[in-house]
């Protein structure tokens, strides 16, 4: 595994939008022992009300939710106005062209298809946080 630039990105905030606990075990115990504070949510209705609560920096969303769609979440994470600058990464078993397409025009700023590599997962992370930090810090 490589490394997380802990130093730029410790303490920042994910919050994982995905209802196979499979899922959410992998991914929180990678970002986790990284020093990120994460917090999960099993489907989207879930996940709107909790960014209100407690605004993450990243959220890592599953396309395929119960109840609301991750594209349809997104839709509103963007059009709320305390959290459209959270950048989102969907994480999906979907890999069609129409389906990452879909993803950027709804606001997603990455697309991560299932199964996913931990490095892989871990780059991208990353360099998302690192620009979120960066822009806050702008």
């Amino acid at each position: 595994m490589i490394d997380f630039d802990k130093e730029k990105i410790s303490g920042m905030k994910i919050l994982i939008v995905d209802d196979t606990p499979a899922n959410l075990d992998i991914l929180g115990h990678i970002l986790q022992r990284s020093g990120l504070e994460v917090s999960f949510a099993p489907k989207g209705e879930i996940a709107l009300e909790l960014v209100n609560k407690d605004k993450p920096d990243l959220i890592l969303l599953e396309v395929m939710v119960p109840g609301m769609a991750g594209y349809e979440v997104c839709t509103k994470l963007k059009a709320n106005m305390n959290v459209k600058d959270v950048p989102v990464i969907f994480i999906t078993a979907l890999g069609e062209t129409e389906d990452l397409v879909r993803g950027y025009s709804v606001g997603g700023i990455d697309y991560i298809t299932k199964p996913f590599h931990e490095n892989e997962v871990v780059c991208r992370i990353t360099t998302q946080l690192k620009l979120k930090r960066a822009q806050d810090e702008v």
